[in-house]
């Protein structure tokens, strides 16, 4: 469903939203709730639990490859306490992911955008892409982002997100037609600028016409919250195009029973 959607077309996004009876699933980071995040094994774990859309973090190396990572400090997931900004890819990449606190069938590492695109373009999954690194600020730096996309003809499944909506008007400079909305704590009305936006749940709790509003506007909306199994109902109840969450099995679960 979602592999042959085109979500800059947002007519065509809400049409498969509606005929899909509920909201779509974004998987945090993968399948972070039982799985290393954003890791391989985190990414084909979401897509086996059902996940529609892959969400993780763009960071790049030192070699100015894009490189998969939350944090710009590699100590809370690796163990090492070094920036990825300041590694080699083939030194990010090398860096083994700590298990101790999630299950993974062998080794898991730092992965590269590259990696999560060829395991994407095989399934029926779309991405949701955070800018972390402040350089897609700069336009010579967000074109390898999109150099990357277009070379494996992912243009039409990729949304593009950030806490920084300068890194935001950037890919609006190179590339015009990616859709792009900030994630935002307090946001209590939807921007019409945007394509899509991600605003805190409690923001929907504060202005139930939210979603209402959104959809007036053209703008999708996937709420920031990585635990939405308690607000489910409501979520679906206002239209929420998809829903964030790092428990991809009990999210589905959950929507099964809350069908529009």
């Amino acid at each position: 469903m979602i592999a042959q959607l085109d979500l800059r077309d947002f007519d065509a996004v809400r049409d498969a939203r509606l005929a899909h009876g509920t909201p779509f699933v974004i998987a945090h980071r993968g399948a972070s709730a039982v799985a290393p995040e954003n890791t391989m094994h985190a990414f084909a774990l979401a897509i086996e639990q059902g996940a529609h859309l892959i969400e993780t973090d763009l960071w790049f190396s030192k070699d100015r490859e894009l490189i998969l990572l939350h944090d710009r400090n590699l100590k809370r997931t690796t163990g090492r306490d070094a920036h990825v900004t300041d590694l080699s890819t083939a030194e990010a990449v090398s860096m083994p992911v700590d298990l101790s606190e999630r299950d993974a069938p062998e080794p898991q590492f730092v992965p590269l955008l590259a990696s999560l695109l060829e395991l994407a373009s095989k399934a029926d999954v779309a991405l949701l892409l955070e800018l972390k690194d402040p350089r897609f600020s700069v336009a010579s730096w967000t074109r390898v982002l999109i150099e990357v996309l277009a070379e494996h003809e992912f243009l039409s499944r990729v949304l593009v997100t950030s806490f920084k909506p300068r890194c935001l008007l950037a890919i609006r400079e190179v590339c015009p037609e990616l859709p792009v909305g900030p994630v935002a704590m307090n946001m209590l009305l939807p921007q019409p600028e945007w394509d899509f936006v991600g605003p805190a749940w409690p923001n929907l709790v504060a202005n139930p016409l939210f979603v209402w509003h959104a959809h007036r506007n053209q703008v999708l909306v996937a709420p920031l919250d990585s635990d939405p199994t308690a607000r489910m109902s409501k979520h679906a109840r206002q239209g929420v195009d998809a829903v964030l969450t790092d428990d991809v099995t009990a999210t589905v679960a959950a929507l099964s029973t809350t069908a529009d």
